[in-house]
């Protein structure tokens, strides 16, 4: 299947953790050391496949991204043959991003100096909590000691642009625990990125499965965090680009953007999504008939769809609006054939700016900061 796309981006799904955390709606499995070799095994080859479907040997990659799952718990040995036998076949572009996620408890100075030998630009460090209890109730495997002692780390100071995970709306979390955590975390100079999220929880996990005694932090209270979060930022020099995403200049994460903007991207491993526009399609949920797929050469694609432009407008107008920069008029009517601000939509809009929650800076549509307090509602009302 030949494409024009000029580029792409490439994600990569290791499908391992030590143990799963109560809230966690990732795929993974416990880690053992024969799976984990077979499973890298494969991922050559279903990139191998991948680049004959699409003829993409020559085609630029510009961001790259290991997630999880926990990337940083495979074996200096096996990041060994993922880099020379995927890595080495990719073309990155010139000013490529590689990020790699990694957890406290699986952090190595070893593999972090592999990681910069072979080109790895950044890393995200899983701390999600400073406070030792919300990271027991969240079931982490680290300590707050250990997280903090990664992120202030020499061999993690080495890479070119360093993010901390923080998670909010957590059970016992109070405004002042979550401000020791943004405290503790923003305090290293070397952090110049910032993922803080609000626990949201699904129905299979083991939060889900007891939600009912979860004894949640309230609405108001979790609307009172998500401004902390942002003014606590700020105040250290991070500007907000996204409802759940912070940085200093220049160090906005690309790949995420790429998700964002609708761009091309490929996902490799068991669960792992990917877009070929208009077509999205995704890989089994299963690294053992991922696995037996790949030795068949078989690709591991178990769900596609062709994403129309009604289907696309919605995706944009959900994604976007929670984008600093908002919805730009004629990108959105170049991709769907419609204006944003017109039809069934125009009354909502008027509303919303009457309410002072959006504003109009053309070419832009976009939130203002009350607005992407609400940001999911505000989409959900617009489409």
């Amino acid at each position: 299947m030949q494409t024009d796309i000029p580029s792409i981006s490439l994600y990569i799904h290791i499908p391992f953790c030590v143990k799963k955390c109560r809230y966690c709606d990732f795929y993974s499995e416990q880690y053992t050391t024969d799976i984990a070799d077979e499973f890298v095994e494969a991922l050559i080859v279903e990139w191998e496949l991948v680049k004959e479907k699409y003829f993409l040997n020559d085609m630029p990659i510009v961001t790259l991204y290991f997630g999880g799952g926990t990337p940083s718990i495979l074996s200096e040995a096996q990041w060994k043959r993922v880099a020379a036998g995927f890595i080495r076949t990719l073309n990155l572009s010139k000013n490529y991003e590689w990020s790699i996620e990694c957890n406290p408890e699986s952090f190595s100075e070893e593999t972090a100096a592999l990681w910069l030998d072979f080109g790895v630009t950044r890393v995200s460090i899983g701390v999600q909590s400073a406070n030792e209890k919300e990271l027991t109730i969240l079931g982490r495997k680290h300590t707050a000691r250990r997280a903090l002692e990664v992120l202030n780390s020499a061999a993690v100071s080495r890479f070119g642009s360093v993010g901390a995970d923080l998670m909010y709306g957590i059970t016992g979390q109070t405004l002042q625990s979550l401000h020791a955590s943004l405290d503790a975390v923003l305090s290293y100079s070397n952090v110049k990125h910032l993922s803080a999220y609000e626990l949201t929880i699904a129905d299979h996990t083991p939060f889900g499965i007891h939600r009912a005694n979860l004894n949640l932090p309230d609405e108001d209270t979790v609307a009172t965090m998500t401004c902390l979060v942002k003014e606590t930022a700020a105040a250290k020099g991070f500007d907000q680009y996204e409802v759940s995403n912070y940085a200093r200049k220049g160090h906005r994460c690309r790949h995420n953007e790429a998700y964002w903007m609708h761009r091309a991207y490929i996902g490799l491993g068991p669960g792992a999504h990917s877009y070929m526009p208009p077509r999205r399609f995704s890989n089994t949920k299963n690294v053992y008939s991922y696995i037996a797929g790949l030795k068949s050469r078989m690709l591991p694609v178990d769900f596609e769809e062709t994403i129309d432009t009604a289907a696309l407008a919605r995706e944009i107008i959900f994604l976007r609006l929670r984008t600093a920069q908002g919805i730009h008029e004629s990108d959105f009517r170049t991709m769907t054939g419609s204006n944003f601000a017109s039809g069934r939509r125009m009354p909502f809009v008027q509303r919303f700016i009457s309410r002072g929650m959006m504003e109009y800076s053309a070419p832009y549509w976009k939130l203002t900061d009350q607005g992407l307090l609400f940001a999911d509602a505000i989409a959900r009302d617009l489409l």
